[in-house]
């Protein structure tokens, strides 16, 4: 691969430098935030040398290229506008960024969205946690385990805890919480565990969006959190009706301080955050290195903390009030609209990463108004998808790696309530089921609203999560509409469209050890389709879970119908990249002995042993579509039991991130490895990862390479599953992984025929 001319070709498929506003790369993909993503011209970047496919995921579009993606940003920071000294931190726009409007719109709303993705996502592990113990104590109260009193209306109603008591005489009702709080003393005590993340969550907002941002988190954590001391939140004492104060005067005019509880609220870290980051900076710049620990946060939080509570709180909290409130008056028009609304949208906002927004309103209507009514009609989106995802698997009988990649995805949805596997293992491979989602979900939403359902905590809507949605039965009518739904409208009506059937039955007629190719399956590499991935033609991104259900490694994996692809080079160029997807057309036949590597084993099955230990599954219940769909190559991955990485066998290290989280190893056998610890970890620069080896060094099979903490990758909102890869899949007749639930290091994981 040239990398110069690869990096030349990705940045003009781009848009070019001007177009570009942040990038990095991670151990297999370019990642790049940009200013406009409709300058992208996707086509030519995948055809690219080197480039395997092109992505939108986490805000970002994704250039994957595999081991030698490290190479090609090299090369790429050495282009015109391209280097990051120049270009800052990498949130600068260029000088030479055009003056539209629209572009200018475009950087900065994908630029918000992004920060607001990242900042939630570390606190979600958090927040879900404490959301089920909240859904669990509602349950409690409905099913009237902490008994019954009488209101200010005179019915007798279920204790309730969270809300505490509904009297018409304020000193009555503390009197009789006070009452709940003697008799119930360790429900308080779990009470404060499920209230914890929903109340401070502007303090933990504050600091993941500091780090996102390259401000110091804990600065950003302090800002908020000065709005929520009593020294501050004691001004309500002598705030007038309308909750404001007068700050002090400038020539006869009142500066007011409007009062707000921020409890709860997003927007207001956020946009504190959004100036603290360059405010961090130019101080940085001023002042000498040896002050900055002192008076860098002195002076910030002496500037921050005043304009946000003079400006950027109330703005904040106008904004999320703002967006309530327009769904309150869709609500108050007809409760209905809302559900249909949120619902049909839903399946457009997800993969956009737009419904961001909407979740940061449903945390704060909870936190406000102690209820929220988005989230219970967005459970008929979820549903609706689960439903259709359930026909897939029924439907698919014959094809045993779409129903077990089906099967998979609605378990995890319908249990979990995590709908990124049917949305990218299914719903984005075969678009024919759009309108079997929107339909159920739509009616299914407004059926919901229009019963008046609200959601009390905050919570992937799964079966599990039925309790957080009150009343109970009428969401499960609406949910049981969605689902049956979804699920009768793929066993009427299908879910694919012929072609795609037709390459679907290509693929299935293969002898199990056969590599797809124009005479034994011009279908499937003729119209461009992978094993799986849907129609090329349609610019279909191969989704997550097209892999690992097929038992053939190589028949399940994308394939190229060009004449001459990068990856067909021979010895290291081939083997070292990883460049070529997992089973192309130009890899060898079957039985073809791997000829990249002078040391390779002259064995007919080579096995590889497990680097670490935990369990072994199957590549599709990797959550990412480029590792699942074995883009990279084929292999399997390990659910981590502990967190250390060991060789599986004797060889050289060829790659090692700075980023600590992934190990590339060429073993002796010739095989080339991608041990890659957790997704989307890049992200985590190296926190929590402690690498033991070097790019060059030699290894001995069972040799510490890498340690990592688990608990610290949860944290940050990411998973732990650990995908191995064979990067030089093609080299092979066959890489098949194989599961089993307790690996421990160097147990067989990975099975490769020459």
């Amino acid at each position: 691969m040239d990398y110069r001319k690869t990096a030349e070709s990705v940045l003009e498929g781009l848009g070019g430098a001007e177009n570009v506003d942040y990038f990095t790369h991670c151990a297999t993909r370019l990642r790049v935030t940009l200013h406009d993503k409709g300058e992208v011209d996707k086509p030519a970047i995948e055809k690219t040398e080197g480039v395997l496919s092109v992505i939108e995921q986490s805000g970002q579009t994704q250039v994957v290229i595999g081991n030698e993606v490290a190479s090609v940003y090299d090369e790429m920071t050495r282009l015109p506008g391209m280097d990051p000294e120049t270009r800052g931190e990498g949130a600068q726009r260029s000088d030479d960024a055009g003056d539209g409007g629209d572009e200018k719109k475009a950087g900065v709303i994908t630029r918000m969205f992004d920060v607001l993705s990242d900042s939630f996502r570390p606190v979600l592990w958090a927040l879900l946690g404490s959301s089920m113990i909240l859904t669990l104590i509602v349950l409690l109260q409905q099913l009237g385990v902490f008994g019954q009193y009488t209101n200010f209306a005179g019915e007798t109603v279920n204790v309730d805890l969270v809300n505490g008591p509904s009297l018409s005489d304020d000193a009555a009702s503390s009197d009789l919480l006070n009452q709940w709080r003697a008799q119930f003393p360790f429900w308080f005590i779990i009470l404060g565990a499920a209230m914890s993340v929903l109340n401070f969550m502007p303090i933990l907002i504050g600091a993941t969006a500091a780090k996102r941002l390259g401000a110091n988190m804990w600065v950003g954590a302090a800002i908020p959190a000065a709005l929520m001391t009593s020294a501050f939140t004691g001004l309500n004492e002598i705030a007038d009706g309308n909750g404001m104060i007068p700050l002090f005067s400038i020539g006869g005019w009142d500066v007011p301080l409007y009062m707000f509880d921020y409890t709860g609220q997003i927007f207001p870290p956020l946009f504190a955050v959004a100036l603290l980051a360059p405010l961090e900076r130019l101080l940085k710049r001023i002042i000498p290195n040896m002050l900055h620990m002192v008076f860098v946060p002195m002076i910030s939080l002496l500037i921050m903390v005043p304009l946000t509570a003079l400006v950027i709180g109330p703005i904040g909290v106008n904004l999320g009030l703002g967006i309530s409130e327009i769904f309150q008056w869709l609500n108050d028009i007809n409760p209905a609209i809302v559900g249909v609304v949120v619902a049909g949208a839903y399946l457009f906002m997800v993969p956009l990463g737009l419904h961001w927004p909407l979740n940061a309103v449903m945390i704060s209507n909870l936190s406000t108004l102690g209820y929220d009514f988005i989230q219970s009609p967005m459970a008929a989106y979820n549903f609706a998808v689960f439903g259709v995802v359930t026909g897939v698997a029924i439907r698919a009988a014959r094809d045993k790696e779409l129903r077990q990649v089906a099967t998979g995805a609605a378990i995890s949805g319908l249990v979990g309530g995590i709908s990124e596997p049917s949305l990218y293992g299914v719903v984005l491979r075969y678009k024919r089921v759009f309108p079997l989602i929107l339909v159920p979900a739509m009616i299914a939403g407004g059926l919901i609203s229009w019963m008046g359902v609200r959601s009390y905590a905050f919570a992937f809507t799964s079966l599990l999560s039925i309790p957080a949605m009150q009343p109970i039965p009428l969401f499960v009518i609406g949910l049981a509409v969605a689902f049956g739904g979804g699920l009768v409208g793929v066993l009427v009506f299908g879910f694919r469209s012929r072609e795609q059937r037709e390459a679907d039955l290509a693929k299935q007629n293969l002898a199990p050890d056969a590599v797809p190719t124009e005479e034994n399956a011009p279908d499937l590499v003729g119209a461009g389709v992978s094993a799986g991935a849907g129609s090329a033609a349609d610019g279909e991104a191969a989704p997550a879970g097209s892999s690992g259900g097929s038992g053939t490694g190589l028949a399940a994996a994308p394939v190229s119908s060009a004449p001459s692809a990068p990856w067909a080079a021979s010895g290291d160029d081939a083997a070292g990249a990883g460049e070529g997807p997992a089973g192309t057309a130009e890899g060898p036949a079957s039985g073809t002995a791997a000829s990249g590597s002078p040391e390779a084993s002259e064995a007919a099955e080579i096995t590889v042993g497990s680097p670490l230990s935990g369990r072994a599954v199957p590549l599709s219940e990797v959550p990412d579509p480029i590792f699942a769909a074995g883009k990279l190559g084929q292999g399997v991955a390990i659910e981590p039991s502990e967190g250390v990485v060991s060789a599986p066998g004797a060889g050289k290290v060829i790659a090692t991130p700075a980023s600590g989280h992934a190990i590339g190893l060429r073993l002796d056998s010739g095989v080339e490895l991608l041990i890659h610890v957790g997704i989307d970890t890049v992200n985590m620069r190296g926190e929590g990862f402690e690498v033991a080896v070097s790019k060059g060094d030699r290894v001995e099979a069972g040799q510490r390479l890498l340690a990592f903490d688990a608990a610290a990758i949860r944290e940050a909102g990411y998973p732990t599953i650990t995908p191995v890869l064979v990067t030089n899949t093609p080299k092979f007749a066959a890489v098949e992984g194989l599961p089993a639930d307790a690996v421990q290091p160097g147990d067989e994981v990975i099975s490769i025929r020459r």
